[in-house]
């Protein structure tokens, strides 16, 4: 027989009838958020992708003719010499990627670059923010060296930053 009295065992039932009901409501009230939650909605951006390709098409000219080769030269043993010449207000910063660390091209400045491989990539930037325009002069198809001039640019559409020069000798600025 049991020794537990009579109260103590109604008490427990009475405990394991509050508990259930406890879990039952909890339960209930859980189904009923999860029935009335809203569901996640899958992330839409303001604007897609066309309306932002057909903004940059408005505003940036077409890459045929942002890829028109400035000239061309012709390195000897794959090396050329590339002097840069800051003609602009505010410094200049270049690297000869994967030939030199960023240096810096003070206004009125220039530095020679000699035994570059080609091909090669200089990047460039006005130090202040401005737009920096590049032009490519002292060009010849029988010489192996050419000269980068930095300018102000008047406006974003004539604002470049790279100089690429093919192992073909052909010259690229964008």
């Amino acid at each position: 027989m049991s020794t537990e009295s009579k109260p103590t065992t109604l008490r427990r039932g009475l405990s394991l009838l509050g508990n259930s009901l406890l879990m039952l409501s909890v339960l209930g009230v859980a189904k009923v958020n999860a029935q009335t939650a809203p569901t996640a909605q899958p992330f839409e951006p303001a604007f897609s992708n066309s309306d932002l390709l057909a903004q940059t098409t408005d505003t940036l000219p077409p890459l045929r003719t942002r890829l028109i080769s400035r000239g061309s030269i012709a390195p000897v043993r794959g090396e050329v010499t590339i002097t840069l010449r800051n003609m602009g207000p505010s410094e200049i910063t270049y690297e000869a990627i994967a030939a030199t660390d960023p240096r810096t091209l003070a206004s009125g400045e220039e530095a020679v670059l000699s035994g570059l491989s080609a091909p090669t990539t200089i990047s460039f930037y006005e130090k202040d923010g401005g737009l920096t325009q590049a032009t490519v002069s002292d060009v010849s198809s029988r010489d192996d060296a050419f000269t980068v001039e930095f300018t102000q640019a008047p406006s974003l559409d004539e604002d470049s930053n790279s100089m690429v020069l093919l192992e073909t000798g052909n010259i690229f600025v964008f």
